[in-house]
């Protein structure tokens, strides 16, 4: 009962701060700034990939409801993700190295890891993000300097939240 709660305690904090980055911060065309891929890359290594697209689609559509940009295409995005984590983590992480109820995160896979873990799921997101805002490679000129310049953000932003928030070692 108690994980059920924390869950939804985080998963309200990254909605909110979601729809609160949306709604006042703006960089222009080039960035979009996206915080909740965190909450989905951090759910525990050993749950059904059901639950974690159940998680995405919520977190997904709870920010385009509430932010007013295209509906759906946060939702979209979220799964896919959510979707590909598990072959990514078996791709990232050797057999038995997470356990099943442990977060994937920086203390528990290490640095590197971690930030190849975190780089390829925020890529899946952004591609699926991109493809389904602009419905074509026509503007293949245009988006990829916007997906290298959000995805360069946007790890850099999920990499502090991740060491400032959940590094156990942090003196």
């Amino acid at each position: 009962m108690k994980q059920g709660v924390d869950k939804m305690v985080v998963f309200l904090s990254f909605l909110i701060a979601q729809v609160l980055v949306s709604s006042y911060i703006d960089f222009g065309p080039m960035v979009f700034i996206v915080l909740y891929p965190l909450f989905i890359i951090a759910l525990p290594a050993g749950m059904s990939s059901v639950y974690v697209m159940l998680w995405a689609f919520a977190i997904g559509a709870g920010t385009d409801l509430l932010y007013n940009g295209m509906a759906g295409i946060n939702s979209a995005a979220a799964v896919m993700m959510a979707f590909l984590r598990q072959p990514v983590q078996t791709l990232i992480v050797r057999k038995g190295e997470l356990d099943s109820q442990i977060r994937p995160g920086m203390y528990e896979m290490g640095f590197s890891r971690f930030l190849a873990y975190a780089v390829i799921l925020l890529s899946i997101h952004h591609i699926t993000y991109i493809l389904a805002e602009s419905f074509s490679f026509a503007y293949l000129s245009g988006n990829l300097p916007r997906f290298l310049i959000s995805l360069a953000i946007n790890t850099t932003l999920l990499l502090l939240i991740e060491f400032g928030l959940f590094y156990k070692n942090w003196k």
